[in-house]
């Protein structure tokens, strides 16, 4: 994932969610407020269409933009600077998550007020009709139980929604750790490669600082002067450590 490609990439998302909030919230809130009920729920309904469409689009997006990491790290491991490459790439990766979060919270925000918006334009709208019976000398009918009877599956609607986003946001987590750790398991050997690498050339480049040291005094005491006096070598690297649950060197 470069650089360039990112922001791009997050400015789409930005936008997909301004459109998407503008097109499932203005509609439901303008017929509320007019107290059309028959309209409000009509404009509900295709509200939640387009957010079960957006949150398909989600989806789809937060596989391709699993399938396009999983590419992009396969790309890092062929790179001398794999743990640098490999934090650029999953750092680009939250961020473009995170946009997918925002939207899904978003979607729920809205439908959650939606739904509180057709409760109370249903509890006004018996409040009026029970009003306009009194003026007309006509016994209203009592109305908590009937509003009750009605807000109570809306309620639970919206309860098993929140629950089923409440379980998809879990294991979104749970997954999100097991790939970190199977990506720590896959880069343990390059680190461990990496580390081999950088011990290696610290002891080769203090065995050439010995011998060269070695062959000005040889070439001194045969020329007669006097060698000159050894400058301390830097502490010798410790090779570095196997990883935890490996198998010793034999």
């Amino acid at each position: 994932m470069t650089n360039s490609s990112l922001p791009s990439l997050l400015r789409a998302l930005a936008l997909a969610v301004s459109w998407a909030l503008l097109t499932v919230a203005g509609p439901v809130a303008a017929a509320a407020a007019q107290g059309d009920a028959e309209q409000a729920r009509a404009a509900f309904e295709a509200a939640q269409a387009a957010r079960t469409a957006e949150r398909a689009r989600i989806q789809e997006e937060r596989a391709a933009l699993d399938a396009r990491k999983k590419k992009e790290e396969a790309v890092c491991y062929q790179r001398f600077s794999v743990e640098s490459c490999l934090g650029t790439v999953r750092s680009q990766v939250r961020d473009a998550e995170a946009v997918l979060r925002k939207r899904e919270v978003e979607l729920n925000n809205a439908e959650r007020r939606e739904k509180a918006a057709l409760r109370m334009q249903s509890i006004e709208q018996k409040q009026a009709e029970q009003r306009q019976k009194i003026e007309s000398g006509e016994r209203p009918a009592p109305m908590r139980a009937e509003s009750r009877s009605r807000a109570q599956p809306e309620d639970r609607a919206q309860r098993e929604e929140e629950a089923r986003s409440r379980a998809a946001q879990q294991r979104a987590r749970e997954e999100s750790h097991r790939n970190a750790e199977a990506e720590r398991a896959a880069t343990q050997p390059a680190r461990s490669a990496e580390a081999r690498a950088r011990y290696e050339a610290k002891q080769r480049a203090a065995r050439e600082r010995r011998e060269k040291r070695e062959r000005a005094n040889a070439e001194a005491a045969a020329s007669g002067r006097k060698p000159a006096a050894p400058l301390p070598d830097p502490a010798d690297p410790a090779p570095p450590s196997a990883p935890a649950g490996s198998a010793p060197a034999r």
